[in-house]
């Protein structure tokens, strides 16, 4: 049962790590630290298309794991299942971002995390001002070619979260990821793209049997 559970704990971390924020961190975000810059708006939200789905393979913390991110609205409604399995434990951690909220929760457990939504490790790459960009020293390098798409391929040095790493990004999506923060590596890799689906109703609902701390 205590191994359990502390697969439980490290796939948590690990599925906060790389989409949100903690609580007490959302304050000190390049996001209000920079309340009066200008944000240039390239689309009604941080992706280029409508809806999406993806599917990704990657390693968090040296295990290996399975990723659906499905969004719809141009991005301001995402949900991310993430599959893992460690010691023959298999976890099962949703991350759903909406109205200004993150909400990470494990169905089968029905507990979870709300948080405000943060621009730290869930970057709006098409939306970001100059200053947020030197905060994070964030870095265009150049295009590169994934999954047949043409990408940006960005560095990123962020001293106040110690997350350092680069991403290939398409239409605001970044298809390619490699950053350790805090010593954390997160790596993951799109495996399959699908362009403006239609995404069945409720797909972005707040469960109402998940005790949200």
């Amino acid at each position: 049962m205590k191994s359990i559970q502390f697969i439980r704990l490290v796939v948590a971390i690990a599925v906060v790590t790389l989409f949100s924020c903690q609580g007490k961190n959302a304050g000190n975000s390049p996001d209000n630290e920079n309340k009066n810059a200008v944000v240039k708006t390239n689309s009604k939200g941080k992706y280029a298309i409508k809806s999406g789905i993806i599917e990704y393979n990657g390693t968090v913390m040296g295990m290996q794991q399975t990723q659906t991110q499905i969004f719809d609205d141009y991005g301001n409604k995402e949900v991310t299942l993430t599959q893992m399995e460690m010691m023959g434990v298999k976890t099962d951690q949703h991350t759903l971002t909406k109205d200004g909220f993150t909400y990470t929760f494990d169905m089968k457990e029905k507990t979870g995390t709300k948080t405000p939504a943060s621009p730290v490790t869930n970057i709006d790459f098409r939306n970001l001002t100059e200053d947020m960009k030197n905060a994070m020293k964030l870095e265009e390098l150049g295009k590169e070619t994934f999954l047949g798409k043409s990408c940006v391929k960005y560095s990123l040095d962020y001293d106040r979260y110690q997350m350092k790493g680069s991403f290939l990004v398409w239409n605001g999506i970044p298809l390619k990821t490699n950053i350790d923060m805090s010593g954390i590596e997160v790596n993951l890799e799109a495996t399959k793209i699908e362009e403006n689906p239609t995404i069945p109703a409720g797909t972005f609902d707040v469960p109402d049997d998940i005790k949200f701390q």
